[in-house]
């Protein structure tokens, strides 16, 4: 997009409008009639503000919006277009703001511009918030990857999702009926066998998610990752790294005096030459024969908020070898 150099004080509205607005919706990737459209002058009617129940005959105040942004025919914005020698006072800030509001397009953005500066407004934040972005017409050229990071169709589509209204019971209070685990830990603070690599170990939790059954009941899925390689490894095969584990509640508990359980228990088999960590010595090892691995993995814990909380334990028994190795300590999840 080119920027020449104006004499802003012979412009008119008409000249900011096909000077400047025009080519920079272009540039961002509008235009008439397209997925991503422009409507010019759409005349909007508004119902005269009155004390009491609203008769038929009271007048309709009218407006004109100069432009309305269509991304992807699903968000809406507006710009409006003053002439240079107009300021960008809050007389002008509200009159977009109030075609951004207008039921017909229930606009995102606001836009203003006299040629000479630019400013966005985000419309939920009211007429008289600051300005979510401002430059001048000098600066444009600067700033015109962070105005199509507000603007461009695909911006504005990625910025502003269609909302899918959830109408499953919620897991608990605040929450969806599927929620996501964004992040978390699990921080061991009680090993059964002296493990100095294991001892104050953090299991850092990178996705996952909580769910409702067939049956109401409730299901958790963790994945997870551990600071040694060899480690993870391990967990890999264990099972470990992506932990299901299930609980009779139907919600999630915000009682930490009766908090919920997720349990699960998974059984596996360590085939004969399969090398794997020795949890012991800390060296990897072959399997001198078929292993039968059983890990049990339980979570108690309670809801604050967004942040779901309590013990953790896992128990790995190696029935052959008759070994058993505990790990006990806390978790956090944090839910969205």
């Amino acid at each position: 997009m080119e920027f020449p150099i104006y004499n802003f004080d012979s412009l008119g509205e008409t000249d900011v409008r096909e000077e400047i607005v025009a080519p920079l919706l272009r540039y961002l990737g509008y235009g008439s009639s397209t997925l991503n459209n422009i409507i010019r002058e759409q005349h909007l009617s508004y119902p005269k503000l009155s004390l009491g129940r609203r008769k038929s005959t009271d007048p309709y105040l009218r407006g004109k919006a100069d432009y309305i942004c269509d991304a992807g025919s699903l968000v809406k914005w507006v710009i409006e277009a003053k002439s240079p020698g107009e300021a960008l006072d809050a007389i002008v800030e509200e009159q977009a703001w109030s075609y951004a509001t207008h039921p017909e397009i229930r606009a995102v953005y606001f836009a203003v511009t006299n040629g000479r500066e630019f400013k966005l407004y985000q419309t939920n934040r009211g007429s008289n918030a600051d300005a979510l972005f401002e430059c001048t017409y000098e600066q444009m050229g600067e700033r015109l990857t962070a105005i199509k990071n507000i603007l461009s169709p695909a911006a504005i589509l990625r910025d502003h999702p269609t909302q899918e209204v959830d109408t499953g019971n919620p897991l608990g209070p605040g929450l969806r009926s599927i929620v996501r685990v964004t992040s978390g830990h699990i921080r061991f603070t009680n090993i059964s066998i002296p493990i100095p690599p294991l001892q104050q170990m953090i299991m850092t939790v990178t996705d996952g998610s909580v769910e409702r059954t067939v049956d109401g009941s409730l299901e958790a899925h963790l994945w997870s990752r551990v600071p040694f390689q060899s480690l993870q490894k391990l967990n890999e095969k264990l099972g470990l790294d992506q932990m299901w584990l299930a609980s009779a509640s139907t919600v999630i508990s915000t009682d930490s005096a009766q908090p919920m359980i997720f349990e699960n228990e998974r059984r596996t088999i360590l085939p004969k030459g399969m090398v794997v960590l020795n949890l012991t010595n800390w060296t990897e090892t072959e399997m001198p024969m078929n292993i039968t691995a059983v890990v049990q993995t339980r979570a108690t814990g309670h809801l604050a908020g967004t942040v779901f909380r309590g013990e953790f334990l896992a128990a790995m028994a190696y029935v052959e070898l008759g070994l058993k190795l505990t790990l006990e300590g806390a978790f956090e999840l944090q839910l969205a």
